[in-house]
């Protein structure tokens, strides 16, 4: 994400909100690599309890249309290496609205983003 998006459209005004949390045995605080995400337009933030994940694993059947191509879901308990990518309509009240797309896994639905970004940024670079 960082060397074939955010890096190639520098000017494109986007916010990126990484949200990082333990869902294997190798995770951990201490093991996040800080240089994998470093755009100044991307916000880190530490999920312990998993709560952003558990908050929208339930939505995700009324997402299934979104879903991008070679992603993969089957509904669990936490919505983990993912993206979701909303546009600049998007509101935040009680649940979003304006998502364009969203992956699962990050690498499988990365074709889609990156069309997505060429679309919405094409000529921001």
């Amino acid at each position: 994400m960082q060397t074939q998006l955010l890096d190639k459209y520098r000017k494109a005004n986007l916010k990126v909100y990484a949200v990082w949390f333990n869902m294997m045995p190798a995770d951990s605080r201490a093991k996040w690599p800080a240089t994998l995400l470093t755009d100044s337009r991307a916000i880190h933030k530490w999920d312990e309890p998993k709560t952003i994940g558990q908050w929208f694993a339930p939505y995700t059947p009324t997402m299934r249309a979104q879903l991008s191509d070679g992603s993969a879901w089957s509904d669990g308990a936490v919505l983990w290496d993912a993206y979701l990518l909303y546009g600049v309509d998007a509101t935040w009240n009680e649940t979003p609205t304006g998502l364009i797309h969203w992956g699962r896994t990050i690498v499988a639905g990365r074709e889609t983003l990156r069309q997505d970004f060429e679309r919405l940024f094409g000529g921001a670079q």
